[in-house]
């Protein structure tokens, strides 16, 4: 604890003594010293004993000055390391042993101290917060509490961008990577597993659970052959309970050191034709990692402390970080900022699709931007790791990535592709690859998942009911037509109620199945998907009622 002279004194303790050496007592110690214009000097002398006369009268003098209770005896300074002794210490007593710190402090200076005032005392204030600024910064940069504050500051930036009156719910599992690893590797099958039972048993196949829309993680995978797996096995789950998975990779997925060297990279594509990406590329071949995202760079967390960017209030804390010092930064996996435009998509129009594109969802806005000077005028401190040129991010999308771009000179950054990571297949038409393509794209997926989600709630409310087909086909459009609207351009407000221009439903007899039947969805959304009018088809099965 510390205070200022000009309010209350900044001291904490007083054990010194205070002698005054005449203008004889000079002499005596300096013979040889001119006694013209001398004055009284202030000595500091430590104590040697624990207790002293509170009737001093120079410290009693002192003490009355800044309204603290003289005392006689104080516990040795090293017992106030101790957090149980100093809660048992008097405040005069912690005052007081402060004071006579800082007194033993300034005894050693080079030159005599005539008298204690604000500035000396602010002099030696900004010693002691420079002192602890680095001890702060040794805690602060080192890569274990980076990681944790990290994660925190990715979910308050998802958090403070979600408008929660907006049926938006944000729910938090704590859970690490090697974790999630070892819940698969402990379970012969993916449905026994953890994961698989939070997300799909006890929400998606559960009467009155809330299935969920997208799972968004800290993690950040590497090409390692655990990580591929835990990959494959978290697609698996996602692609069940129509839950898209967004994830990070690094510059470690790339056998780089920094996200500087992966941009370098010269020819990206053949670059995985090396052999530590046959597992990696066997994932991307899978119809599950259609509902895996990988964003990339991290983007910057928090501008550094400091009383010209983020001041604290406790002591001048001045974070020692500029512009080259890149690890010294905190940053933040980009997939919080991915779900951040996420959530705003469903807010304003009830679907996650409008997330690529600076016009249509995919901007970043209102990031961190640090402006440092090192000795040739203010520079900006880009806010991603990395700049990356529209060709590059064009070929980082096509294998299997969701870059985040900065714009230059601006404080913002945009997602202008929304990719899963798996590879289009080829083929010989192009319509086939074209679809093949929007297939493989996050928009799409979301789509399809939120109507699988309304779907499966429907066919658990008809399950045991005496309806035929007719009757059931009848009853499920006119569920979707409430979805539909014929108007070419509605507002937004219209758009987020009836999201379809196009609807409709059939239910068909399963010959080869007489207990279900076959449940066949076509729709038409409002908005386009990659700049295509597109119909979208689900098929699903439903039991028929028993006799």
């Amino acid at each position: 604890m510390r205070r200022r002279v000009s309010n209350k004194p900044a001291l904490t303790a007083f054990r010194n003594h205070l002698a005054v050496r005449t203008q004889a007592d000079n002499e005596m110690k300096q013979p040889n010293e001119s006694r013209h214009g001398e004055t009284e000097t202030v000595v500091l002398n430590a104590p040697q004993a624990a207790s002293f006369d509170p009737a001093d009268s120079l410290y009693a003098s002192l003490c009355s000055k800044i309204n603290l209770k003289p005392v006689s005896e104080a516990r040795p300074l090293e017992a106030f390391r101790d957090s149980d002794m100093l809660s048992e210490a008097s405040a005069d007593e912690r005052i007081a042993r402060g004071m006579g710190a800082f007194l033993e402090l300034i005894s050693h200076a080079s030159q005599p101290v005539d008298r204690l005032d604000k500035s000396l005392l602010d002099f030696h204030i900004g010693q002691i917060d420079r002192r602890i600024s680095r001890q702060l910064d040794a805690v602060m940069h080192h890569p274990d509490f980076q990681a944790l504050e990290g994660r925190w500051r990715g979910l308050k930036m998802l958090v403070s961008r979600t408008d929660f009156r907006k049926n938006a719910k944000i729910e938090v599992l704590d859970v690490s990577k090697d974790a999630l690893m070892r819940d698969f590797e402990d379970t012969p099958e993916i449905i026994q597993s953890g994961l698989y039972r939070l997300t799909y048993i006890e929400e998606y196949d559960t009467p009155g659970g809330q299935p969920v829309s997208a799972m968004v993680s800290d993690f950040e995978f590497a090409n390692s052959p655990q990580d591929v797996a835990l990959l494959r096995n978290i697609s698996k789950v996602a692609a069940a309970a129509h839950m898209p998975f967004i994830g990070s990779v690094g510059a470690a997925f790339f056998g780089k050191q920094t996200m500087e060297e992966v941009a370098s990279i010269q020819d990206i594509g053949n670059y995985f034709d090396r052999a530590e990406y046959i597992k990696w590329k066997s994932f991307r071949d899978t119809d599950d990692a259609r509902y895996v995202g990988l964003t990339m760079p991290r983007v910057l967390g928090r501008l550094p402390y400091g009383k010209d960017t983020t001041p604290v209030r406790a002591f001048n804390y001045e974070e020692a970080v500029k512009g080259p010092d890149h690890d010294r930064y905190l940053w933040v996996n980009a997939s919080f900022a991915f779900a951040a435009n996420m959530v705003r998509s469903f807010v304003n129009n009830g679907w996650c699709v409008q997330i690529r594109g600076p016009q249509a969802g995919g901007k970043v806005e209102d990031l961190p931007v640090h402006l440092y000077d090192l000795g040739t005028g203010a520079q900006p401190k880009i806010p991603t790791e990395v700049l990356i040129p529209e060709t590059r991010e064009f070929e980082f999308a096509n294998l299997g990535f969701i870059p985040l771009s900065f714009y230059k000179n601006h404080d913002f950054a945009c997602f202008f592709s929304a990719n899963s990571a798996q590879k289009p297949a080829m083929y010989e038409t192009k319509e086939a690859t074209a679809n093949s393509r929007i297939n493989a794209r996050l928009p799409y997926i979301f789509l399809l998942s939120r109507i699988a989600h309304y779907l499966k709630l429907i066919q658990r409310e008809n399950i045991g009911t005496t309806k035929d087909r007719r009757l059931l086909e009848l009853e499920l459009n006119n569920w979707i037509k409430g979805l539909v609207t014929e108007m070419k351009d509605p507002g937004d407000e219209l758009q987020a109620s009836h999201p379809l221009r196009e609807a409709k439903v059939t239910v068909e007899d399963i010959d080869d199945n007489p207990g279900f039947f076959r449940i066949k969805l076509f729709i038409v959304p409002h908005f386009q998907v990659e700049g295509m009018d597109i119909g979208l088809s689900l098929v699903s099965q439903m039991p028929k009622a028993k006799n």
